[in-house]
Parts: structure tokens; C-alpha cells; sequence
């Protein structure tokens, strides 16, 4: 498995202390067979924050992020999110954590989680609506909470909750801390096919200047946030059947 660089294991701290709501709402759904679409290592963060099951089953399209873990309840497979191979009704919970951003066809992912997930199952998405461009190439936008609608109504879904992780101005506050990264074109935040502005070297110092001051001043007013332009969705959507799915502990 490629390993993390020091950066990309700080951003994702980050992430996971910015979206702790996610781990909350796996406590209260995670059951059974799990399967996380894309989740890289996420299984042993999840693990470590108590999050149950019976089984983990991530999947990944990319073999070098395959996870090398050694446990009896967990697996790894090499495989399409949009295209699953697994059979229909095989998991009780799907895990969706900052991936549809990174997939060319999001609304092939949802149905394919839907479809593999079984009656009563849950879906739970962490789906970001003001991202940067990040992990490039393989970066293609963000979405609103009215795109989440439409997209698990036509999957078959019923929203069971939906609360935005922080506004306006934390958002705001994230890209003031992003521009240093791509500014200085940190590998999967910029890329060289994207030209500067023929002044920005001479504006890049007030501009750094201007980063530092209002990320603090950012953060601080983001305590009463606008939740218009959250940066995250977490939502909790689940397939019409019978009963909840399993309660398999870990």
C-alpha cells in the first residue's frame, strides 16, 4: 500500500477532527457487513474511534492504496465503485467518506452503493460542497445539498438525516489555508498546466500576509456560521425494506 505522506496524515486529522459529526453518526449506523467505497485507510481510523462491525470490506480502484491490514474481520479489493462486482443485498452499511468528488460519474456510485446495500440497510456519505481542488488529477467538483437530494431519490434512498459541517466562513477559512499549498504547488493541490497571473509573484507576499490574518478572524466567526455554503455534508440515507440490517459487532 503507498503510505500517506506527513502532510496528506495531517489533512486527513484534520478532516476527521473538522467532520467528528461522521464518526457520531457511524456509532449510531454502522452495522453488519460494512463496505467503504474508496476509503483508502479509513477502516483503522473508524477502529480506533470504536466505530462497530461484523465485517469491513474496502474497495478501492487504485491497487497501491489497497490497505495492508491484518485483521479477521477486514478485506481489501481491487474494483470499480461505479461498476461493483459484489452481488445485490450483500452489505448492511455503505461508506461514502470524501469520495464522490473524485469519481467522473458520482450518481453511478450512489446506485451501486444502493444496489449492493440490503433492505433496511444505510448509506452514510461525508460529501463535500466547498472543497478545494485537491488529490488532482482525479478531482472534478463539489455538490449542494439539492444535487444530494435528486441524487439519493434516484438511487432509491430516503434521507434519514442531513446536517452540514461547517459555513461560510469556515469554508473561507479552509481555502486561506489551502492557498499555501497551492501557491507553492504542493503535489496533488495545483498542477503545472495551470498558469499564474504574470503579477503574482509580486502579489504572493501580501497575498500570504492577507491568508494569515483572516484565516484566525475566519475561524472565529465560523462559531455562528451560514450553513448556505457548508464545507461538508454528512448525510445518512437508507434502502426501503425490511427492519434495520444487523447489529454484528466488531
Amino acid at each position: 500500500m503507498t503510505s500517506k505522506s506527513p502532510l496528506w496524515r495531517l489533512l486527513y486529522r484534520a478532516r476527521d477532527y473538522r467532520s467528528r459529526a461522521l464518526f457520531a453518526a457511524l456509532a449510531r449506523h454502522a452495522r453488519g457487513d460494512v463496505l467503504d467505497v474508496g476509503g483508502w485507510d479509513f477502516y483503522l481510523t473508524a477502529k480506533r474511534l470504536g466505530v462497530r462491525c461484523k465485517t469491513w470490506t474496502t474497495l478501492e480502484n487504485d491497487p497501491t492504496r489497497l490497505p495492508d491490514v491484518q485483521a479477521s474481520e477486514f478485506r481489501a479489493v481491487h474494483g470499480d465503485g461505479c461498476a461493483m462486482t459484489f452481488a445485490d443485498a450483500s452489505f448492511d452499511t455503505a461508506l461514502s467518506i470524501q469520495v464522490l468528488e473524485h469519481v467522473f460519474e458520482p450518481l453511478k456510485m450512489v446506485a451501486e452503493m444502493a444496489r449492493v446495500l440490503r433492505p433496511g440497510g444505510t448509506a452514510v456519505f461525508l460529501i463535500p460542497q466547498t472543497s478545494t481542488m485537491h488529490l488532482t488529477p482525479h478531482y472534478f467538483g463539489n455538490f449542494s445539498r439539492y444535487w444530494i437530494q435528486a441524487a439519493m431519490a434516484r438511487a432509491g434512498l430516503e434521507i434519514v438525516e442531513h446536517e452540514p459541517l461547517g459555513g461560510v466562513w469556515s469554508s473561507m477559512a479552509s481555502h486561506q489555508f489551502y492557498f499555501f499549498l497551492q501557491a507553492a504547488r504542493v503535489d496533488g493541490m495545483s498542477d503545472r498546466a495551470i498558469q499564474r497571473a504574470a503579477l503574482f509573484p509580486l502579489f504572493v507576499p501580501f497575498q500570504a500576509l492577507w491568508a494569515l490574518v483572516s484565516l484566525p478572524v475566519c475561524l472565529f466567526l465560523s462559531l455562528a456560521d451560514l450553513h448556505e455554503e457548508p464545507n461538508n455534508h454528512l448525510v445518512v440515507a437508507r434502502k426501503p425494506g425490511a427492519g434495520r440490517a444487523a447489529q454484528g459487532t466488531a
